[in-house]
Parts: C-alpha cells; sequence; structure tokens
C-alpha cells in the first residue's frame, strides 16, 4: 500500500515538473518575442528603390493626461541602398486622435533632419517650432541619394508656461510619422 502512494506520488512530482518546464519555456519564448521580433516590426522597407526605414522605438506618440512642460520624441532613419537612384520621399504626420479641433500655439512640434553624406543632391527635412496639426499633415519633402543615410528626431511638446487648466487630466493625443516614396 505505500508502494502505491510512492507511486502517485512520483507521478504527482513528474507531472509538476513538467508543467513548470513548460512555463518556463512559454516564458522564454514570450520575452523573445518582445525583445527581437517585434524589434523588427519597426523596420519597413520600400522595395521600389532600395531604401529601408528604421524607427528607433516606433513611430507613433499616445499622450494620455498631457501636462506642461510634457514632451517626446521619435527618431527615425531612412537609408537609401540604391546604387544609382535618387529617391524621393515625404514625411507625413498622421493625427489619429486630436488634442482639440484647432490648433494650439503652444503644444508644437519640431523635426531636426540630417544627412550622412555632404552631397548638394540631399535634402532632408527640417521643421522649427511650429503648432501641432489637428489633422494629417505633409511636414516636408527630401532627396536622398544613393548609399546614404537621413537621421530624423520629431520632438512634440507643450510649453511650460501655460495654463495647466486648459488641459484636462483625461486629455488624449495620438499621431504617427509615415514616410511616403514618390517624386517630388
Amino acid at each position: 500500500m505505500n508502494n502505491k502512494k510512492s507511486n502517485k506520488f512520483s507521478i504527482l512530482l513528474y507531472i509538476v515538473v513538467l508543467l513548470s518546464i513548460f512555463a518556463m519555456f512559454a516564458g522564454m519564448f514570450y520575452m523573445y518575442y518582445n525583445n527581437v521580433i517585434k524589434k523588427d516590426e519597426t523596420n519597413v522597407v520600400v522595395k521600389k528603390l532600395n531604401m529601408l526605414l528604421t524607427f528607433d522605438k516606433n513611430n507613433q506618440i499616445n499622450i494620455h493626461g498631457i501636462k506642461p512642460g510634457y514632451g517626446e520624441s521619435i527618431s527615425f532613419s531612412v537609408e537609401n541602398y540604391s546604387e544609382d537612384t535618387i529617391g524621393n520621399y515625404k514625411i507625413i504626420a498622421e493625427v489619429i486622435t486630436p488634442l482639440s479641433n484647432m490648433s494650439d500655439e503652444n503644444f508644437v512640434y519640431t523635426l531636426e533632419g540630417e544627412s550622412e553624406s555632404k552631397d548638394t543632391s540631399n535634402r532632408v527635412v527640417i521643421v522649427n517650432e511650429t503648432p501641432v496639426p489637428v489633422v494629417t499633415k505633409e511636414l516636408g519633402s527630401a532627396s536622398i541619394t544613393p548609399n546614404n543615410k537621413h537621421n530624423y528626431k520629431f520632438t512634440i511638446k507643450l510649453n511650460k508656461n501655460v495654463d495647466a487648466k486648459k488641459y484636462p487630466k483625461d486629455s488624449l493625443f495620438s499621431l504617427r510619422i509615415k514616410i511616403v516614396v514618390g517624386d517630388d
């Protein structure tokens, strides 16, 4: 009778060990998926001109409960792997959820662009402090020479000197940066 209890205990112990190993592997796969596979989602290959668009983290800013002094940035790059074709592209700010239905001179963005080549055929998009649009807007057009890379930093902020009561705690804002390839 002791032998039967011992066998049942051994079987139960094996089941617990197998379930623990399964849970460990499931957790490792989930961690790998989040850290490796999802990072590749920020890479977009534009096959038409052998161009590669890469976002450092993501291409979207989501703000819930905006406060004066808030600021966030998106860094991205556009690379032209073509050997002989100059690429043209446009940078678009796609407003998903506007902060309000009117532009606000205190809620602003900037776009800094820099080319890794000093070739004068390169044209990057640079936008000085401008009110954030309430609808989707083209930020500018650029040209990129073969075997070159343009680096960008899009920054959005709410100036510190504004009345906090104007921006309720439940305010929501979403904007996505997109690149459209095409001729000027």
